[in-house]
């Protein structure tokens, strides 16, 4: 019951982090942005301010005066500001992305333990940091046309797997399911690292920012374990809960196979 209540806290915490604020992401712009401010060095206030109006509506409510788009203009954010930023953006990118958030979900579905939900965080978390970092520093590429209909087939694998076949002799090896969450969990890194090339990560904070998004997304993986795992602890002993639990898989699943589905041929 501890653990279920600091897990309580996380969530808390996490989402007191991402409530809404006054913004400093000054950094966290669209590449179009930085690219007109580049291309255009003549370029008055008035015309900045109203190319990003027209051309990036969800940065335009950081500017509040002249001293904000000065600071926009010129990369002005602190190295702490900044890094609390891509922990915000890190947090806010797996909770708005409905596929990360369903995959969490599938692994509880079927409780054993506090100790295995930790021990498949942990594994999904070192395998997704992995190619979060190798992606973000520009090591390893893969087509986004190959990486989103894998994440989307893991969420529908791991959640049949982990309800319908977990008494197979193959799929209830401990180490099989843990394998199979490291490698999804590598896609699903490269999924996470897709946001970066979206947003202008500062060349001088380009460390710091990597490793604080990534700190952020393992933020709002808590976030989801924390919401989830109490309900789901609760109720795990109730007569009623096997079936909803298989309902609940087939829907995810469904949900999934649409989703690869519509990536392949999108």
């Amino acid at each position: 019951m501890k653990k279920l209540i600091i897990l309580a806290l996380v969530a808390l915490s996490g989402l007191f982090i991402i409530a809404p604020a006054v913004a400093t992401a000054h950094e966290l712009l669209p590449k179009n942005v930085t690219e007109y401010i580049k291309n255009n060095p003549d370029a008055t206030p008035d015309q900045i301010k109203q190319y990003i109006e027209g051309n990036a509506p969800e940065i335009s409510n950081k500017i509040k005066n002249q001293q904000d788009l000065i600071r926009i203009v010129n990369q002005d954010t602190s190295f702490f500001d900044n890094a609390f930023d891509f922990l915000k953006l890190g947090i806010k990118h797996i909770l708005s992305g409905p596929d990360h958030i369903l995959f969490v979900l599938s692994l509880l579905l079927v409780f054993i333990s506090i100790a295995h939900v930790l021990r498949y965080t942990i594994t999904f978390t070192v395998a997704h940091s992995i190619t979060l970092i190798l992606a973000g520093t520009g090591i390893l590429t893969l087509s986004s046309r190959i990486v989103e209909p894998i994440i989307a087939l893991s969420i529908a694998v791991v959640a049949l797997s982990s309800v319908f076949l977990r008494n197979n002799i193959f799929f209830k090896n401990p180490k099989l399911k843990l394998a199979t969450i490291f490698f999804f969990g590598l896609f699903h890194g490269l999924g996470f690292a897709g946001l970066l090339k979206e947003i202008k990560v500062p060349d001088d904070k380009f460390l710091a920012s990597l490793l604080s998004f990534n700190l952020g997304i393992e933020l709002g993986q808590l976030i989801i374990i924390a919401a989830a795992l109490p309900f789901i602890y609760l109720f795990r002993n109730k007569s009623w809960y096997p079936l909803i639990m298989k309902v609940v898989a087939v829907i995810i699943s469904a949900i999934a196979i649409l989703w690869v589905l519509q990536r392949i041929f999108a």
